[in-house]
């Protein structure tokens, strides 16, 4: 998949989480043989809600959407609830939570490194 990304997307920028595959030594290995631009564990912020898009953004909008007035009633309607959601969350919302990433981590590093949920980010 990497390759693919990198065939679509000239600048981009890797960011995994501590997901013990993604820091694993063959990983790191891959992700330089591939000269593959990504930021190196060591480098990565703790665990923060306040700076993963998903988190602070698209994860909440997403919930609002799947369980607005709705009771399931199954596992499947459940299921197809997020898929049918999934498709209806337009990329101009993903990509402006992506885009505010820098701006909360700026934020973050401002507020030493504590929470900014009660920030004001503008």
């Amino acid at each position: 998949m990497i390759r693919a990304i990198c065939r679509h997307y000239c600048r981009w920028t890797l960011q995994q989480d501590g997901a013990p595959a993604h820091t694993a030594r063959t990983t790191m290995e891959y992700l330089k043989k591939e000269h593959t631009n990504f930021i190196e564990p060591h480098m990565w912020p703790p665990n923060s809600h306040d700076i993963n898009p998903v988190d602070y953004a698209i994860s909440g909008a997403f919930q609002q959407r799947v369980y607005h007035q709705r009771q399931f009633k199954t596992v499947e309607e459940l299921q197809r609830a997020i898929v049918t959601e999934w498709q209806k969350l337009s990329q101009r919302f993903i990509d402006y939570s992506i885009n505010e990433w820098r701006r909360r981590l700026e934020a973050v590093i401002k507020n030493g490194g504590e929470h900014i949920e009660h920030c004001n980010l503008a």
